[in-house]
């Protein structure tokens, strides 16, 4: 399973003194997740670069002796594009490449490798603020995309398709769907977030269907110092078995619950930088399946005022 896996793009549609961004829209918490929706005629750019490592093998929730796959490694690099249509509709272009998806086997005294890249898919999604209520400072915005893959093509290596776990894609389409809910805490300098999203594949030309994901994550972020701010997640993640050829694949989804400190760091109220790590606490796999070890991920976040207006408006600020 990956995480962000999943890519999740969010904002907040307003300034967040914890974490605060130019011209008081689109607050940041880091590590690919936003909230909200942006200021009208704002611009926000992601970029954000993601490693993942994974070794030994587990069967429901316990250790197996089970050997195949010696070990496996990811690098992922997204980019997400957020444009305020107006104050309570934002639009989001999502896409990711992976520099390498590899896993290295060790069969008895044979060892070799499968490595795939390439641009994952394209997510185009809509963000719309269903209500802000300003004496509570709560808020809650939902979303909904539609996932294409960039090719439909698969991956091969000296004449031997890749298997699905190092494709860069699986070539189906999918649906995301996208709940954030909001409430600041201003006297104390801290935010809390509650994210639900929920991801549905559709069947591949290879009769194949990778597991519909459902997500939910609760973060807590503090103001350390100035411009420094500390973020915990805990996440759930659920994942669907995958089907082939109309039957489910046993050995495949589950469910796991993931701990993420985070650090995110503004630079002159505009740009943000963070850093953070996930360390799954619990896992529970159907089947005999790879165990994902840890993760890291390093982001960069930009806000731009982009029509008169909106650089108007940060002028005043």
């Amino acid at each position: 399973m990956t995480l962000t896996r999943i890519l999740i793009c969010l904002f907040l549609s307003y300034s967040v003194k914890v974490m605060a961004q130019c011209c008081g829209g689109g607050a940041h918490i880091g590590g690919n997740i936003y909230l909200g929706t942006l200021g009208k005629g704002y611009l926000q750019l992601n970029a954000n670069y993601r490693q993942a490592y994974s070794e030994g093998y587990m069967e429901k929730d316990w250790k197996s002796d089970f050997k195949f796959v010696k070990n496996a490694n990811s690098r992922h690099t997204g980019l997400q594009i957020g444009y305020g249509i107006t104050k309570k509709i934002t639009l989001d272009f999502e896409t990711g490449y992976f520099i390498n998806r590899t896993q290295n086997f060790e069969i008895g005294q044979y060892s070799f490798s499968q490595s795939g890249y390439g641009l994952s898919s394209l997510t185009l999604a809509g963000r719309f603020n269903v209500f802000k209520l300003k004496e509570s400072e709560i808020e809650w915005t939902a979303g909904l995309g539609v996932r294409i893959p960039w090719s439909k093509e698969r991956q091969m290596e000296n004449g031997v398709e890749l298997s699905e776990d190092v494709q860069p894609n699986n070539g189906s389409y999918g649906l995301v769907f996208r709940s954030f809910l909001a409430k600041e805490f201003d006297d104390i300098h801290a935010n809390l977030f509650l994210i639900n999203s929920v991801s549905i594949n559709s069947t591949n030309e290879k009769d194949y269907r990778e597991g519909n994901t459902y997500i939910s994550t609760l973060l807590y972020g503090q103001q350390i110092v100035h411009d420094l701010t500390g973020i915990i997640q805990i996440r759930n993640e659920i994942r669907d078995r995958a089907v082939r050829y109309g039957n489910e694949v046993y050995s495949s989804g589950g469910f796991r619950f993931t701990l993420v400190p985070q650090l995110n760091y503004t630079i002159k109220n505009k740009y943000n930088i963070a850093v953070l790590y996930e360390q799954p606490i619990y896992r529970y796999y159907n089947g005999i399946q790879l165990k994902d070890r840890y993760s890291f991920s390093i982001n960069l976040n930009i806000l731009l005022p982009v029509t008169k207006k909106a650089k108007e408006e940060c002028e005043k600020e």
